[in-house]
């Protein structure tokens, strides 16, 4: 899989490629984005071949590309560190394990990088990563996450893994072509160790041209308690500068990122005429008048930060809603959800944001929200200012691209105070895009470290603040302590809505760790009553501000 992803991505890489682009299938949802991407490009000519095949004749007869030789079984730790090096040294990772650089069409390229005479006495991913940092660090332009294969016995042994998995190094093409700092840490992010030492180094290391707030691709899954530790990163090192792009295990980036970026709110709002920009155009006109004797909804569908998602399950969900529309009468399909969308697709995979923007212009009034927490999976609240405005800034932009005005917020349990005292207050500036936060607290089960008076907190009737509460499904199972309310049935989530204070304007995140599906979702609408209003995020937002303007 090494050797085939890290060829896809020196192949993918030229600008001019006689020879075609070079797509790989690893699951069912490749051939739907394949076929996706056919129906955009009719003039591509697919030509099929095993990855025996491939790795044989296109990588080593016809690109001639060098090699990097490691054991499997003895580099097994330090396998997403060869992987950076197969980005800067342009080369095809072969196994002497399964003998591979001893196939004829191998037997004369050049060796750049042999791991068993550089890592001679002794193999960890500190050494490694430490190695290739300052040999190499300086020619690589971003940052990966790729577990090894670490896995922890339970919740309770959160600092004791055991090398025993396969690493998923699907996002091998993309981090080859792009030349990432692709690494692992496992106890990285847990202070006093000589891991966070070399981590915090890395990180904030002043001479690396990394963007910053630095933009982990991946994803870090080490030390779990009920939950990742540190996946949003931000967390991880004192400097607060780091935000997660969720994207473990993803490949073809280096196949869809061919396409010039999205750069222009107008190549995506084309689908949005009927929905969106008519909620835009009502609110202009002053047509949406707030009704206390109403409840207004949101529906946020969440998790859209998570780029294996967009790739697969969510695209299931989309296929799933404009089915149940194009087939039922029920008057679901009357009713918006508000799918968050990562804005890096913006330039990983801009096919992908036409194809879920044109499905929510089949389903009807669908719209699109930032997802935790805007720009990156990340807690801005814990930033400092400099990194903070950084990220501020690059928000914006995205809003400004998805057409998404509102944004999913996460911050630690104890960061809330922080964020209301130096984040949000700094969207309250009329030039900047997002107005509205949908609250998620990490961990969800954990008391937040502010008092919520309502649904949702104003700031100056700019911009507002919505309260932490989702529902996660129905099924309980394997969930961690003082979290039932975010497992209801259907019958108990209608009731508690149905039961708001009249004129309430609030929301519900959707998010599927315990089986929340649309099937759930719709019976749940069908036990509304009247006086419950299901709309859009703007809409919403739109009622809030009345709603404030009221009640003074």
């Amino acid at each position: 899989k090494i050797a085939v992803l890290a060829c896809q991505g020196l192949i993918n890489r030229k600008e001019t490629n006689v020879d075609g682009l070079v797509f790989t299938i690893k699951e069912s949802w490749d051939v739907k984005w394949m076929r996706t991407a056919l129906e955009n490009d009719p003039s591509m000519e697919p030509v099929s071949m095993t990855s025996k095949d491939f790795l044989q004749t296109t990588c080593a007869l016809k690109e001639n590309f060098p090699i990097i030789l490691y054991s499997k079984e003895k580099h097994h730790e330090i396998i997403p560190q060869l992987i950076t090096l197969a980005g800067v040294l342009d080369a095809v990772p072969l196994d002497t394990d399964t003998a591979m650089h001893e196939m004829q069409s191998w037997q004369n390229h050049e060796v750049v990088f042999n791991a068993s005479s550089v890592f001679q006495e002794e193999v960890s991913e500190l050494i490694a990563t430490q190695y290739i940092f300052e040999n190499y660090g300086s020619m690589t332009t971003g940052v990966s996450m790729m577990n090894p294969g670490w896995r922890q016995p339970d919740d309770l042994h959160p600092l004791a893994p055991e090398l025993e998995r396969e690493p998923d190094v699907g996002l091998t093409d993309y981090i080859v072509k792009n030349r990432i700092f692709n690494f692992f840490l496992y106890p990285g992010c847990v202070p006093l160790t000589p891991e966070h030492d070399l981590m915090t180094r890395i990180m904030t290391y002043p001479t690396m041209a990394w963007k910053k707030p630095v933009e982990v691709f991946g994803y870090n899954d080490a030390v779990h308690f009920f939950g990742s530790v540190f996946e949003a990163e931000t967390n991880c090192i004192s400097a607060h500068n780091m935000g997660q792009v969720a994207s473990s295990g993803v490949n073809n980036f280096s196949f869809f990122n061919r396409k010039p970026a999205i750069t222009n709110p107008a190549e995506l709002e084309q689908y949005l005429s009927g929905s969106l920009l008519q909620t835009r155009k009502d609110i202009a006109e002053g047509n949406l008048v707030y009704n206390s004797s109403k409840t207004y909804m949101t529906f946020v569908v969440g998790d859209g930060d998570n780029i294996a998602f967009m790739k697969g399950g969510r695209r299931g969900w989309m296929e799933e809603r404009v089915a149940f529309c194009q087939e039922s009468d029920s008057g679901y399909c009357d009713i918006p959800l508000a799918f968050s969308m990562s804005p890096h697709l913006t330039y990983l995979a801009p096919e992908w944001l036409h194809w879920y923007y044109k499905q929510a212009n089949i389903s009807g009034p669908d719209v699109f929200v930032l997802p935790p927490s805007g720009h990156l999976y990340a807690y801005p609240g814990m930033m400092p200012d400099d990194q903070q405005n950084s990220f501020l800034e690059s928000t914006n932009q995205d809003c400004d691209k998805l057409l998404a005005r509102a944004s999913v917020h996460w911050e630690w349990f104890y960061g809330w105070r922080k964020a209301f005292e130096t984040y949000f207050p700094k969207y309250e500036e009329a030039e900047y895009c997002v107005n509205a936060f949908f609250a998620t607290n990490v961990p969800y089960n954990f008391p937040t470290d502010v008092a919520w008076d309502g649904h949702y907190t104003s700031l100056n009737d700019k911009v507002f603040v919505f309260k932490p509460r989702e529902w996660r499904g129905t099924n309980p199972e394997g969930a961690p302590p003082f979290s039932d309310q975010n497992y209801l049935s259907e019958a108990d989530m209608a009731a508690e809505i149905n039961g708001y204070e009249p004129g309430s304007v609030a929301h519900l995140y959707l998010t599927s760790d315990g089986g929340m599906n649309l099937p759930s979702l719709y019976t749940m609408f069908g036990m509304l009553q009247e006086h419950v209003k299901i709309v859009n995020h703007e809409e919403l937002t739109e009622m809030a501000r009345q709603r404030s303007s009221f009640m003074k």
